[in-house]
C-alpha cells in the first residue's frame, strides 16, 4: 500500500515521481520518504532517463509532514532521530543525483514539501501554488541541510523571514525572492515543466551532469579546480559528445548526442 503512495512513471526520458495521496495533500509519510530514496536512484540507474520530475497528485504538491505520525515518529529522541535521517538521506539522494531534477509545484508546498522542493535542481510553480516553511510554528528546528538549500534560493534575509515567521507566502513573492525559477498560469504548468526537461534532454548528458557536479562542489564550498574538475574538463574533448557537437556546429544542424 505505501508503494501507491509515490508512484514513478517514465515517458520520453522524463521520469516523474508523483506523490500520490490527494486526500491529504500528499503529506509525507516515513514510508513515502524511504520510497523517495529508493525511486531517485531507480530512475539515476535508468539510461534512458535524462530527467527527473517531482510533483504531487491532485491540487497540492506537499503540504508537509504528516501530522497524524508526529507521535509515533517522534516519541522519543531516538525515534525522532531516525525519523530525521531518513527524511536526510531521502532529500540528500534527491539533491546529489547525477541527473537534472525539476520541481513541478501546484498548490501547497509547505513544511518537508517545501524542503523536497529545495532539493530539485529547478522549481517551477503555477499561480496557485503557496509556500511556507513552518517549524517556528510548531516549536520545531529546521536542519541545517534544509536550511542551507533556503540560504542559497533565496538569500539571508528573506531565508531569515520565512524562518523567522513561518509565514504562507504566495507564488508570486516566491518567484520575486527566487525561492522558485519560472511561474505560470496552471493550464501551462505542465507544458513548461515538460518544455524544459526536453530543452535539457537535447543537450549533451556528459556535459550537464559534469556542470552539475562542479556546481554542486562550488556549493559545498570547493573553491578552485581540482584533479576530479580538471579531469571533467580535458575528458570532455576526447568524448562523443563534443565530436558530435562539433561536427553539428559546423553542419549547422542540431546535434544528436549519444551519452547516457
Amino acid at each position: 500500500m505505501s508503494d501507491n503512495l509515490i508512484i514513478i512513471e517514465k515517458k520520453g526520458g522524463v521520469a516523474t515521481i508523483l506523490l500520490n495521496r490527494p486526500k491529504k495533500r500528499n503529506a509525507l509519510s516515513l514510508s513515502m520518504w524511504s520510497r523517495i530514496i529508493d525511486l531517485v536512484k531507480e530512475a539515476e540507474e535508468d539510461n534512458d532517463i535524462k530527467v527527473i520530475v517531482l510533483t504531487g497528485e491532485g491540487k497540492a504538491f506537499a503540504a508537509g509532514a504528516d501530522i497524524d505520525e508526529f507521535e509515533s515518529v517522534f516519541s522519543d529522541p531516538a525515534s525522532a532521530k531516525r525519523t530525521a535521517g531518513v527524511t536526510y538521506d531521502s532529500q540528500k539522494q534527491l539533491s546529489r543525483c547525477s541527473k537534472p531534477t525539476i520541481a513541478m509545484i501546484r498548490g501547497a508546498c509547505v513544511g518537508g514539501g517545501c524542503g523536497l522542493a529545495l532539493h530539485c535542481d529547478l522549481r517551477i510553480a503555477d499561480t496557485t501554488a503557496r509556500f511556507g516553511i513552518t517549524p517556528g510554528k510548531l516549536g520545531l528546528v529546521y536542519s541545517l541541510q534544509d536550511t542551507k538549500r533556503l540560504l542559497e534560493a533565496v538569500g539571508p534575509s528573506k531565508a531569515k523571514e520565512i524562518l523567522y515567521t513561518g509565514k504562507i507566502i504566495d507564488a508570486s513573492e516566491a518567484l520575486s525572492i527566487g525561492l522558485i525559477d519560472h511561474l505560470v498560469e496552471p493550464e501551462l504548468l505542465t507544458e513548461a515543466v515538460w518544455t524544459l526537461a526536453d530543452e535539457i534532454g537535447a543537450a549533451s548528458q556528459f556535459s550537464v551532469r559534469a556542470t552539475k557536479k562542479i556546481l554542486q562542489m562550488i556549493l559545498d564550498g570547493t573553491k578552485d579546480d581540482t584533479e576530479e574538475t580538471r579531469r571533467l574538463f580535458v575528458d570532455a574533448y576526447a568524448g562523443d559528445d563534443f565530436k558530435e557537437g562539433y561536427q553539428a556546429f559546423k553542419q549547422k544542424r542540431a546535434p544528436k548526442f549519444t551519452y547516457s
